[in-house]
């Protein structure tokens, strides 16, 4: 069914299935089918197949049947970060990536979740001939990479919906990701790009620094010393009392 706007005609069921979601946006804790439907006017039957279809679409979801709804994280990787946000966000972790980079004489970069992939934002390059040249504005897929490693194990959101896209290239690296959430970190230990190997780890669900150079100077043992930099320096300029973003 079709009503008549200012604008054109608006389909009842995306209008429906939008209020839902602005509802269950209002509720920080989630709302339950009673009160959407009672809220949004619609019957039960009705409200129940629109938010089984959200759900099935990875838009909201449900800790168990009959729980409270609650907004997935798939909504905001449909967007990056808002001009602004994203300038706040590099300027305040620039002395990160110029701190460990300068630590370990290795390549940093910091990256944000795009969809199922992450876009390079900053990169401080290392000086040594023999390096990982990595260049903002660079796209790579979440699965294989170590900083896509730990994005997935800091957004379980995230995670299920890059496993559900591609259930088999996931179990390829699945325990690697396991790894990354037990530890705070993940690694690549020369298992990607051949010669390379990384330490990434997550500041936001969002964006994560690395740090990557040729394997012959990153051992395993010389990446969790640089994951450990990476921490103590993100904590000198952690926000106080409020989120990165």
């Amino acid at each position: 069914m079709e009503s008549e706007t200012s604008s054109g005609r608006v389909i009842q069921s995306v209008r429906r299935a939008f209020d839902l979601l602005e509802r269950i946006a209002a509720h920080s804790e989630g709302a339950r089918l009673s009160e959407l439907a009672d809220g949004a006017g619609l019957n039960r039957s009705t409200a129940h197949n629109l938010l089984a279809s959200l759900e099935e679409l990875g838009y909201i979801t449900q800790d168990k049947k009959g729980a409270a709804y609650r907004l997935t994280s798939k909504l905001n990787r449909l967007l990056r970060l808002d001009a602004e946000a994203e300038l706040a966000l590099r300027a305040r972790l620039r002395p990160v990536l110029k701190k460990v980079s300068e630590a370990s004489g290795e390549s940093s970069f910091l990256a944000l979740v795009t969809g199922t992939e992450y876009l390079c934002v900053d990169s401080v390059q290392s000086d040594k001939p023999l390096r990982l040249a990595v260049r903002p504005g660079e796209r790579k897929p979440l699965l294989g990479e170590a900083l896509g490693h730990a994005l997935l194990a800091a957004d379980p959101d995230l995670a299920r919906a890059v496993r559900a896209d591609d259930p088999q290239r996931w179990q390829q690296h699945a325990q690697e990701i396991v790894d990354a959430e037990r530890h705070g970190f993940a690694l690549d230990l020369d298992s990607q790009q051949a010669g390379i190997s990384c330490v990434a780890i997550a500041v936001t669900p969002r964006a994560a620094i690395a740090v990557a150079g040729p394997t012959i100077r990153l051992p395993k043992a010389r990446l969790i010393t640089i994951g450990r930099k990476i921490r103590e320096e993100l904590d000198q300029v952690r926000p106080v009392n409020q989120g990165w973003l």
